[in-house]
């Protein structure tokens, strides 16, 4: 399982809203292919998923306020434990 968190943004960006969420639990997704989209202080942007695989777990909804480094997806990259 591989947990997609929020990037740091920049220096002074410690907080972002989840504009919304572009995956569904089972959908399968490429490493480019974005998960979400958020909005900090100065930009919003687009959250890639970062490994192929399957979508397992969404940890966040539209509107919620995250901090940098939460984890907002999990997907199942096949690998196993």
């Amino acid at each position: 399982m591989i947990d997609v968190h929020i990037p740091k943004m920049g220096m002074s960006t410690v907080e972002v809203e989840i504009l919304a969420v572009m995956v569904e639990v089972g959908q399968q997704v490429g490493a480019e292919d974005s998960v979400i989209e958020v909005e900090g202080d100065k930009a919003t942007f687009e959250v890639e998923a970062g490994v192929a695989g399957t979508v397992a777990e969404i940890l966040v909804s539209e509107g919620q306020e995250c901090s940098v480094g939460d984890v907002v997806v999990r997907i199942d990259d096949g690998a196993g434990a």
